[in-house]
């Protein structure tokens, strides 16, 4: 085999076979060999791997798509590597199976990401449903077909702008639940960076009334308003349930028929709700008065009357929605249900001071928690039993692993005591402490 330096002058007066191929070795780099062919001149440096008996090739590329000076470069960085221990040639090959592997699999696009995500989500947040709602009807639109990587920062505050400006707070939503979704997608592996993480919110929200409670008078004048409005029937009956029992809103919207117990009992009608669906992760046990059995009932009779009509199964939750198959209802459907009912309120009517108070600082579905354990209190309840209404623990080591007891028997005569409050208040037995006004008498 000829022995010769293989730079650009040799490219340029070798002589070109008209078939097949000739090799040459250059006469410097030791197992750097070119073939020449009649259109091309292909380089290629063969060497032993340390430790390896076995010679591989490393091409060096095509000349005229490159240079020979080129060429010789190349060739020189290649054997170095050899020398120093590295395997450039095998680093090509894996380099070239991670192609082959990412060509087999799909690119992982937004949907695809949101997939992976919300399968998973149950596990990770006990409010999950809401964020699902969120990614599925605000983030999906805009971005599933896109690579999940080539989503910025950027595009994360533009879509947050866009959603400010028909919902202020829902933009705050959105950022917190996509934030939550690449975050996750970067603790998978699944991305190098979560382009929400320098976003702001988009819209700075009141912090007023954090603890508005409901006095008598507007729960009275509250109630009614709900009873009136045009809701969904499972709605409606999900914001009175949560009125006579003070539990989070998401506990009473996601109610399961196989959480309830002895309904047709009211001495021992009660709600279990396990530990997947509390905030605290702990199994808590609600009693059930009268007339949230009554309530209860109610809704269920219906349900299975619709669902007689409609020749379906009747569905697995106590509250329904009117959409989305009559699965259960979102927590920020109540929310949506306040909104919608407090500034339709007639402010000049006989209740007029108090739907004007209702307007000024609209009271939100937590606020029937607060004014449920403000107003036990105000009966004589017992702190420790209001907390376990509540569903509030002990932080310390008794109450965190030792003490198991439930409380429910306290807790029913709590709940009790509360229902009928709120049953006498409603039927004018016991005065709300409204101011009446006076009118003037004409002759």
């Amino acid at each position: 085999m000829p022995v010769v330096h293989l730079d650009d002058n040799f490219a340029k007066r070798v002589t070109r076979p008209e078939k097949g191929h000739v090799e040459y070795f250059d006469d410097k780099i030791g197992n750097y060999i070119v073939r020449v062919y009649a259109d091309r001149i292909v380089g290629t440096l063969r060497a032993h791997p340390l430790g390896s008996t076995k010679k591989k090739r490393f091409p060096l590329g095509e000349y005229p798509t490159i240079t020979m000076a080129e060429m010789r470069r190349k060739a020189e960085t290649v054997r170095g590597r050899f020398r120093d221990g590295t395997d450039p040639a095998a680093e090509r090959e894996a380099i070239r199976e991670k192609r082959r592997q990412e060509e087999k699999t799909p690119p992982l696009d937004f949907d695809r990401l949101c997939d992976l995500y919300i399968a998973r989500l149950p596990d990770l947040k006990l409010s999950w449903e809401q964020d699902r709602g969120y990614i599925n009807r605000d983030c999906r639109p805009a971005w599933g077909k896109r690579l999940a990587a080539s989503i910025t920062t950027a595009d994360g505050a533009t879509r947050l702008l866009e959603i400010a400006k028909r919902a202020p707070v829902a933009a705050n939503r959105v950022r917190s639940a996509s934030m939550k979704l690449f975050g996750w997608a970067v603790e998978q592996g699944l991305l190098d960076f979560n382009p929400m993480a320098g976003t702001k919110k988009p819209t700075k929200e009141r912090k007023d009334g954090v603890d508005r409670t409901l006095s008598d008078a507007e729960f009275v004048v509250l109630w009614r308003a709900i009873e009136a409005a045009t809701l969904a029937p499972g709605l409606r009956a999900a914001l009175q349930v949560l009125a006579l029992t003070g539990q989070r809103a998401n506990e009473i919207a996601g109610l399961a028929l196989s959480e309830l117990r002895h309904l047709d009992d009211p001495s021992q009608a009660l709600a279990e709700i396990p530990s997947e669906r509390m905030k605290g992760r702990r199994r808590h046990v609600v009693p059930l008065a009268a007339s949230v059995i009554g309530i209860i009932n109610k809704e269920i009779a219906r349900q299975k009357a619709e669902a007689k009509i409609e020749g379906r199964a009747m569905g697995n939750h106590v509250f329904t929605s009117r959409f989305l198959d009559r699965e259960r209802i979102a927590r920020h459907s109540l929310s949506q249900a306040l909104r919608r009912i407090i500034p339709a309120l007639d402010p000049t009517g006989e209740d007029g001071e108090i739907v004007r108070r209702l307007q000024a600082d609209p009271p939100t579905p937590h606020a029937y928690r607060r004014t449920c354990a403000s107003g036990m209190a105000r009966l004589g309840i017992p702190r420790e039993d209001r907390k376990a209404v509540l569903a509030h623990r002990e932080d310390d080591v008794l109450g965190d692993h030792y003490d198991s007891y439930d409380r429910l028997r306290e807790k029913r005569i709590a709940l009790e005591a509360w229902a009928r409050h709120c049953d006498a208040l409603l039927s004018g037995e016991k005065n709300t402490g409204a101011v009446v006004p006076i009118r003037a008498v004409q002759s």
